[in-house]
C-alpha cells in the first residue's frame, strides 16, 4: 500500500489543522485529503452553528473537492446522573448538559448531517463512572434509544472509545455495540486512544472491534507514568503497520481520520498534521515492503514467507527486490540483476515498474533462458515477454538478451553470454520453481550442481513442457519446443541475493519437495536451501496443508510443528 492508496479514504478533522475553517479547508484540499469531519467551525462547537451557515459551508467544501465523512459531535459527552462525581474529558466549548439535552442534540445532528451530506454522526458513552459495569444496562438503553431514532433517520451512529468515558476502550464500546444489535450503531474505532490509555491497540485492542466497528480515527500515543501522551503518527505505541494491515485483510472499506492531538514546540497545530501525514507515508511504505505474512520461516538458510493471495506475495517480493537495489544502487556504480520469465513472476515485475528511486540506467539486466529455435518476433520468448513487462518500461542502462533462435550457433551463444555474466558478480536472481522442481530450465534430467558450465543447451522434460501450456503460453504440447539454453544452477547461485514468487496450487508438490525433501537435482529448487541469502515468496495455494509451514487454522492463522518460527 502506498499512502496515495490511502488518500481516497483519508481526511482529517479540521480544527486539528486550524481553529480558522477557511485555513483549515485550504491547507486540508492543498494536501490532496479527501475528507473532513467537523467538530468546531472557527472555535464554536459544530452543534451551535445555524443551519443556514452551515450550508454555506457545506458549499465551500465541496467547491474545494472534499466531502464530509462524519459528523464528530459531542453527544453523549454528558453524566448519566449530575448527582454522581464522574470523569470529564474534552467539550470543545459544549456547556454539560443532562441525558435528555442530549438526546436533544442528537436530532439537530441528524439535522446537520444531512445539510453537510452525511450520515455518519460520532458520539460517545457518557463521562466514565467510577464502576462502569454497574451501569451497563442503563447505558445500552439509552444507545438503543439513540440507534432506533438513528435508523428511522437513514443515520449511522459512531460510538467512539474514549478514555473519558464509559466505552474508553475497545473491550467496553464492543460490548455496547454487541448488546445494542442495531445497524443504527457501529464503532469508531481509535488505535491511538486505546494507547493513550495504557492499553494495547493491536492486536488486543482490534480484536474486540474489528466485526463491529465502521469508522476509523488515525491517532498516536504513548503512556508514561501513568498519563497518556500524544505523539505523531509512527512515534507511539500504536503497531500501525499491522493494524491497517489487519484492516484490509479483513475487507474494512470505510474511511479514516487523522486527529493526531499534536501541536509541536514551537510550531503549529498544522506541523503536528504533516509529521503525521509523514509518519503515515513511512507506515504505508512499510506495509508495501513487509506486507504481513500468514507465515514466516527458515528451512536451512532459504528463508521463506507465506502469503494470503498472489496478489500480496508478489507485491512483496517486488518491494524486496526493488529496496535492495536502492540499496546496492547507493554503495556501489550498477548492479547486475538475472530475471525470470514466466506468468508466476507478473505481480513481481509489475511491482518494480512502479518503484521509485530505482536508477535503470545503472541497472544491467539479463534473463535465464530462452527457447531454442523459436523466430524472434514469437510471442512465446522469454526475450519478449520480460521487454513488454519490464525493460520496455523501466529501460536498464544494458539488457543482455539470450540468442537462441539459431539452433546452429548455439554453442558460440553459451559461451558468448557467459562471457558476459563473467564481467563481473551477479547481484540479484529473482526466480520461479517450476512444476517439476525446475530452476531456470534445469529439469530433474539435466540439473547438475556443480555444473562447469555458465550457460548450456538442454532437453525440456516432459512435465515442463506440459507446464507451458498449463501457463497458457502454447496451445498444445505439440507446439512447446524440445530445447532451450539456460544458466546453470551454479550460475544462478552465484548471485549475492536471490528472490523467488511461487504462487498457485499447481506449485504445491514442488515447493514441498524444494523444501522438505533431499537437497539433490531430483528437485533442482532444493539447492536454494544452499544459498546464504535467499527469500522464497510463496501464496497459501502453492504451500501445502500438510506440510508445518501451512497449517491453517479456521481465523486463518499459521501453527508450525516442526520448524522454529520467526517473529516479524
Amino acid at each position: 500500500m502506498k499512502l496515495v492508496d490511502l488518500r481516497p479514504r483519508l481526511g482529517i478533522l479540521t480544527d486539528e489543522v486550524s481553529t480558522h475553517m477557511d485555513a483549515a479547508l485550504a491547507w486540508i484540499a492543498n494536501k490532496g485529503l479527501a475528507r473532513v469531519e467537523l467538530r468546531t467551525v472557527d472555535g464554536k462547537n459544530v452543534m451551535e452553528v445555524p443551519l443556514d451557515q452551515l450550508e454555506e459551508l457545506a458549499a465551500q467544501i465541496s467547491r474545494l473537492g472534499l466531502t464530509v465523512s462524519c459528523l464528530a459531535s459531542p453527544v453523549f459527552k454528558c453524566a448519566l446522573s449530575p448527582s454522581r462525581q464522574v470523569a470529564a474529558g474534552d467539550t470543545f466549548g459544549q456547556a454539560e448538559e443532562g441525558v435528555e439535552a442530549h438526546f436533544a442534540k442528537l436530532d439537530q445532528a441528524f439535522r446537520l448531517a444531512k445539510v453537510l451530506g452525511t450520515n455518519r454522526i460520532r458520539i460517545f458513552s457518557f463521562w466514565r463512572e467510577d464502576n462502569p459495569e454497574d451501569y451497563f444496562d442503563e447505558i445500552v438503553r439509552h444507545l438503543k434509544r439513540a440507534a432506533e431514532r438513528a435508523a428511522q433517520a437513514g443515520m449511522l451512529l459512531l460510538l467512539e472509545n474514549e478514555p473519558a468515558c464509559n466505552g474508553g476502550f475497545a473491550a467496553e464500546v464492543a460490548a455496547y455495540a454487541r448488546a445494542v444489535d442495531s445497524a443504527g450503531l457501529k464503532v469508531l474505532w481509535d488505535p491511538g486512544n486505546e494507547a493513550y490509555g495504557g492499553r494495547e491497540a493491536f492486536p488486543a485492542g482490534y480484536g474486540h472491534v474489528r466485526d463491529v466497528l465502521a469508522h476509523v480515527h488515525l491517532k498516536d500515543a504513548v503512556h508514561i507514568n501513568g498519563q497518556g501522551v500524544c505523539v505523531p503518527i509512527g512515534q507511539g505505541n500504536v503497531d500501525y503497520v499491522q493494524q491497517l494491515q489487519a484492516l484490509r485483510r479483513d475487507g474494512y472499506e470505510g474511511d479514516f481520520t487523522m486527529e493526531p492531538h499534536v501541536v509541536p514546540e514551537g510550531g503549529t497545530a498544522a506541523d503536528g498534521v504533516e509529521l503525521s501525514l509523514q509518519g503515515l507515508e513511512q507506515i504505508a511504505i512499510a506495509m508495501r515492503t513487509h506486507e504481513a505474512p500468514l507465515a514466516a520461516r527458515r528451512q536451512d538458510t532459504l528463508q521463506v514467507q507465506v502469503y494470503e493471495e498472489r496478489g500480496q506475495m508478489g507485491r512483496a517480493a517486488g518491494d524486496m527486490v526493488a529496496d535492495q537495489m536502492r540499496r546496492l544502487l547507493s554503495e556501489q556504480r550498477e548492479v547486475r540483476i538475472v530475471f525470470a520469465a514466466a506468468p508466476s513472476q507478473n505481480e513481481l515485475l509489475h511491482t518494480l515498474t512502479e518503484a521509485d528511486g530505482i536508477d535503470w540506467s545503472r541497472v544491467t539486466a539479463f534473463h535465464m533462458d530462452e527457447y531454442i529455435g523459436l523466430a524472434p518476433d514469437a510471442p512465446q520468448r522469454f526475450s519478449r515477454y520480460l521487454r513488454d513487462r519490464l525493460f520496455d518500461i523501466v529501460q536498464p542502462g544494458r539488457v543482455h538478451y539470450i540468442g537462441a533462435e539459431n539452433a546452429a550457433l548455439i554453442e558460440a551463444e553459451c559461451l558468448r553470454y557467459a562471457e558476459l555474466l563473467c564481467e563481473a558478480p551477479l547481484d540479484i536472481v529473482c526466480f520461479g520453481i517450476g512444476e517439476n522442481g525446475h530452476l531456470a530450465f534445469n529439469d530433474p534430467p539435466v540439473a547438475d550442481f556443480h555444473d562447469p558450465m555458465l550457460v548450456k543447451p538442454v532437453a525440456l522434460d516432459e512435465a515442463c513442457r506440459r507446464q507451458q501450456v498449463n501457463d497458457g503460453c502454447f496451445a498444445t504440447f505439440a507446439d512447446v519446443p524440445t530445447h532451450a539454453l539456460t544458466l546453470t544452477i551454479p550460475a544462478l547461485l552465484s548471485a549475492r541475493y536471490m528472490y523467488g514468487a511461487v504462487p498457485g496450487l499447481r506449485k504445491r508438490a514442488a515447493l514441498e519437495q524444494t523444501l522438505y525433501g533431499p537437497i539433490a537435482s531430483a528437485c533442482p529448487a532444493s539447492a536454494l536451501r544452499t544459498h546464504e541469502c535467499c527469500i522464497l515468496f510463496a501464496d497459501a495455494e502453492a504451500s501445502s496443508s500438510s506440510s508445518p509451514i501451512d497449517e491453517l487454522d479456521s481465523a486463518g492463522n499459521v501453527h508450525t510443528t516442526q520448524m522454529e518460527e520467526e517473529v516479524l
